[in-house]
């Protein structure tokens, strides 16, 4: 009888043993097998886009980017296609807005209508995925909240939280699915 329960412990033991390798060779597969990114629903976007949202900022520390002091350089360069120039990155909208993201600055991007006045002021709050950005109008108040879910993904809302962008890749579409803007 003794010699039967010392089988039976061993017997036991590697059972035991076997299912805890097993348990654990599968943990590792999966760690491997899991491939893809996260999709975010328009609410999920719009839950995380407005965490720590500030609604007004003091205008006058941005005085000094009212006006595209570099408007007529900047105009050329864009002319040109190019996407960037010395100091800054250059990006062209399709109804002759554009922006300015400075070298030195990388958090700020500066976005000037046709003339080269200022109309929005975007502020990175952190810099990995899903980003967040705030936009603010001319008088320092929330205009709208960007989250880019990856580099080919941003979802726009207003200030009401409501979808009013969600670009794809360079193709902008509303919130119906109609394409309203591309960027160059």
């Amino acid at each position: 009888m003794l010699m039967y329960t010392y089988i039976m412990r061993k017997i036991l033991v590697i059972m035991i043993c076997f299912l805890v390798t097993f348990a654990f060779s599968s943990l590792h597969i999966n760690a491997y097998t899991i491939k893809g990114g996260i999709s975010y629903t328009v609410s999920k976007a719009r839950q995380i886009a407005f965490e720590n949202v500030n609604y007004k900022i003091d205008i006058y520390k941005y005085k000094e980017f009212f006006i595209d002091k570099n408007f007529a350089i900047n105009q050329k360069v864009m002319l040109k296609d190019k996407k960037k120039y010395k100091n800054r990155y250059l990006t062209k909208f399709s109804k002759g807005e554009y922006a300015i993201r400075y070298k030195n600055q990388p958090s700020h991007a500066y976005y000037y209508d046709s003339s080269g006045k200022l109309c929005y002021i975007d502020i990175d709050l952190n810099s990995s995925y899903p980003k967040q950005r705030v936009t603010y109008n001319i008088n320092g108040i929330l205009d709208s909240v960007t989250l880019d879910t990856s580099s080919n993904e941003q979802f726009i809302f207003d200030t009401n939280k409501q979808l009013i962008a969600h670009w794809i890749g360079n193709n902008c579409y509303d919130d119906k699915g109609v394409l309203i803007d591309t960027r160059h």
